[in-house]
């Protein structure tokens, strides 16, 4: 395996996905909301953005409207996603959506790469549900494979990106990466972060909001 058969095994698995910034043309994709601290203190909860449900890649026709995602601002976990028919009354900073190409993280190529990337892996003595870490034996090829994710991915530089629509979930530390691999991921914030805040929705047509920190 060398580092260019790697990015060509991610380009594969690539998912749409959409960058929302403050400049751009076209309708409004979503608002971002700033922080009120008399709403949390009356609900709770924090509302982050609301995003026009036709912007989020993948997303069914049947989830229309405008999608606002909270954070429980009182467990510091969790939170809710309100759909309505209409744009919220509480103002902010109107978004546009641009299209955007971004590598999957790693562990989505050890996951679902082919079986090319199935042998390789485990010439190494590691399997597809194992995460990543630099103790794998060509850790210098999966190097220059994240060298380019980096500098595709938002959270690794500075720009006016609020938030991300679709692609792949981010390789946090938490255990639970390979239990979201079939779920759509709705919206994952950059803005003000952390907690970084992921808002899904689950095979079961259940939506879930899930707030990270390192």
């Amino acid at each position: 395996m060398t580092p260019e058969q790697l990015i060509k095994e991610g380009r594969k698995l690539q998912r749409p996905c959409v960058f929302l910034r403050p400049q751009g043309a076209g309708p409004v994709a979503a608002i971002w909301h700033e922080r009120d601290d008399r709403e949390i203190e009356s609900t709770g909860h924090h509302c982050w953005l609301t995003v026009d449900a036709r912007h989020i890649p993948g997303l069914p026709s049947s989830v229309s409207g405008y999608i606002s995602v909270f954070t429980d601002e009182v467990k510091c976990q969790g939170g809710r996603v309100e759909v309505s028919r209409s744009w919220p009354k509480r103002g902010g900073t109107e978004l546009f959506a641009h299209t955007a190409s971004v590598l999957p993280p790693i562990d989505a190529v050890f996951a679902r790469g082919s079986e090319t990337v199935g042998k390789w892996i485990r010439s190494h003595g590691w399997e597809r549900t194992d995460r990543y870490n630099d103790n794998f034996k060509d850790a210098a090829i999966v190097l220059e494979y994240e060298r380019v994710w980096q500098r595709e991915f938002p959270i690794y530089f500075e720009s006016d990106i609020h938030a991300v629509l679709g692609g792949w979930h981010f390789p946090m530390a938490d255990d639970d990466w390979h239990g979201f691999l079939d779920e759509q991921l709705m919206v994952f914030t950059i803005r003000n972060s952390e907690p970084w805040v992921e808002a899904w929705r689950t095979r079961t047509g259940q939506f879930r909001v899930i707030q990270r920190i390192t």
